[in-house]
């Protein structure tokens, strides 16, 4: 309710405004006169931390007293209204703590308006608040008792200083009490303060308490000083007076000004980094940079803050980023790197790299996100799987020709036969039919390496696949004296996997061990299973890979061959490293190469 106090022709006015603030410090509930106090309809203001209101000299004091749960004096800081202006409000503070959702916590603030535009009488009034005790400044001796109190202190009358003691004089840098007793408090403070200290004073001299408060001093010598200051109403030899006690802040405000400094720069990173800089509370953004706003196509800001990040991650990717996460939370330290994609919309969906970090949000465990946009850079690899397909399809064309000539030549032969009499000549049906099978079956596989598809994870028998990759290549092995040799320790080896992709990979280490034996000899494709994953050995007996160049073998554009571009291997790594798979490469000059590859199995 409003409360109106009067001095003489003097009207002072507290008017309260209630406002309920969440621990992430946004405002949830605001009183309706918030219109007619502050300039804002209280729906303006609920949602908006409440930071973005305060005068950037006023957060330390109001973060120190909020967070820390502040309960000796209220507190008085500046708030930005509607008008572009800053008001004086003075706040006492409550909070609430849920005893079933012990994370959720509530700041319930009481704030009174200060009016600062009211003149202060220097006279003292008559009126004495009956209500509010005061205190009879002590004597000893005469002498009062102030130079006993280990803090800068004064006793004044209506804002007109009437003692001091020695570390007050010493912190404005007076050579004698006598430059300092008799003047107006005033004199010494920043004009931008004057209001709300004639306000406070007028308050004491009708026996109210004020809470602690910021304020910018002037030394003798004109330096300024950061205060903190702390007020009571008291009485002096009968008459009303107030005692303030002041602590010398000017090095922590100093060094709040250098970490703010500090902040302002690392803000200026996050907003203008090109990658997505973002901050997850509980499944939820509560921070995302610029860069993330367009990345998700987000009308701005507010429309991320909040929102579940499950709602755009693709289904297949939140396993992995759940785990990714409690390991952040509860104990890794390491930098974890992830891949992912989001549905954006229904027409597009965004494929990135992140990076997680752990951090804190108000107190509690957060996690902070670095998204990069790999969109581009997983269309150029697509791209270059393609080309490399296209390119293995032409170099496959010439013996492709040469394997179906044979059949048909076959087929050719037998039909001239049968001619003169079919019925005696059933048993060459059996031939036709089984060549023609050949081809299909040949030419059903280069369909399916060249044509470019989405991919399509399903459970194969992996020695089957084996096997169709080897048919396909025979021929082109026949024609350099190489031949494959299988050995399945187990028929029935299922794995779940995209079966064009990995035939691509079985077909690029299959032509690098024929090329590399330009003599011809064995290629040794042996199968196994060990615990839960199938081992894949590809052993030839070519030329084998100098050791210094083991290390680079899978880099784009590097080849031990004349007229390879060095994407072959390149494509292979990622395709395994997508099925969760393994590479491992040994060779020794002269004797040959041996590719093992893991892939868990179904």
């Amino acid at each position: 309710m409003d409360r109106t106090t009067t001095n003489g022709n003097q009207i002072v006015q507290n008017v309260q405004i209630y406002a309920v603030v969440s621990s992430n410090g946004r405002f949830q509930y605001v009183s309706s006169n918030s219109i007619e106090l502050m300039g804002y309809a209280n729906s303006e203001l609920i949602g908006k931390y409440i930071k973005e209101f305060i005068h950037s000299e006023d957060l330390f004091l109001i973060e120190s007293y909020f967070y820390n749960e502040h309960h000796l004096h209220p507190s008085t800081f500046r708030f930005l209204n509607g008008m572009g202006r800053y008001i004086w409000f003075e706040a006492t503070v409550e909070f609430i703590q849920s005893t079933v959702m012990k994370k959720d916590k509530e700041i319930v603030l009481k704030m009174s308006t200060l009016n600062t535009n009211s003149a202060l009488n220097e006279q003292s009034s008559e009126r004495h608040d009956e209500s509010v005790e005061n205190y009879e400044i002590g004597y000893i001796d005469g002498d009062l008792m102030l130079e006993d109190v280990p803090s800068p202190l004064y006793i004044s009358v209506c804002g007109k200083i009437r003692h001091v003691n020695k570390m007050f004089q010493d912190l404005l840098g007076a050579s004698s009490k006598d430059q300092l007793i008799g003047r107006q408090i005033v004199d010494f403070i920043d004009e931008s303060f004057h209001g709300v200290v004639k306000n406070r004073i007028h308050r004491m001299q009708n026996g109210e308490r004020v809470g602690i408060i910021e304020q910018t001093w002037k030394r003798i010598d004109g330096t300024s000083i950061h205060v903190e200051v702390t007020s009571n109403p008291t009485i002096l030899k009968g008459q009303k007076a107030e005692v303030i006690a002041l602590t010398d802040i000017s090095s922590r405000r100093n060094f709040q000004k250098i970490l703010q400094a500090s902040r302002e720069r690392y803000q200026r990173l996050i907003d203008n980094s090109i990658d997505t800089i973002a901050v997850i509370h509980q499944d939820k953004w509560v921070f995302v940079n610029d860069s993330g706003v367009k990345l998700f196509d987000a009308l701005d800001y507010a429309e991320m803050l909040g929102k579940n990040i499950f709602d755009n991650l693709h289904p297949n990717d939140h396993q992995q980023v759940r785990e990714s996460f409690e390991s952040i939370l509860y104990g890794a330290t390491d930098v974890q790197i992830t891949h992912q994609s989001w549905n954006v919309s229904k027409n597009k969906t965004i494929y990135t790299e992140m990076v997680c970090i752990p951090t804190t949000y108000f107190g509690e465990r957060a996690v902070q996100v670095i998204l990069r946009d790999i969109s581009d850079r997983k269309k150029t690899e697509e791209l270059m799987l393609r080309s490399e397909k296209l390119s293995v399809a032409g170099q496959l064309a010439a013996g492709i020709a040469h394997e179906i000539r044979n059949p048909l030549t076959a087929i050719k032969g037998f039909l001239q036969i049968m001619s003169p009499d079919l019925e005696n000549f059933h048993q060459y049906f059996q031939i036709i039919f089984s060549e023609l099978n050949r081809i299909e079956l040949i030419l059903s596989e280069l369909l399916m390496l060249a044509k470019p598809q989405e991919a399509n994870i399903k459970k194969i028998n992996l020695v089957s696949l084996l096997q169709d990759v080897s048919l396909l290549l025979e021929t082109q092995a026949n024609l350099n004296g190489v031949f494959f040799e299988q050995k399945h320790e187990d028929l029935n080896l299922f794995i779940h996997c995209d079966q064009n992709q990995l035939k691509q990979v079985f077909i690029n280490l299959l032509k690098n061990a024929i090329d590399a034996m330009p003599k011809g000899g064995k290629v040794l494709v042996h199968t196994k299973r060990e615990d839960n994953s199938a081992r894949i050995i590809v052993k030839d007996e070519g030329v084998g890979i100098p050791i210094e160049l083991l290390d680079r073998i899978g880099e784009p554009f590097f080849t031990t061959k004349e007229t390879g571009n060095g994407l072959g291997l390149m494509i292979t790594y990622k395709i395994i490293e997508e099925h969760n798979g393994t590479i491992l490469v040994e060779s020794k000059q002269g004797e040959g190469s041996m590719f093992t590859v893991e892939i868990p199995c179904s």
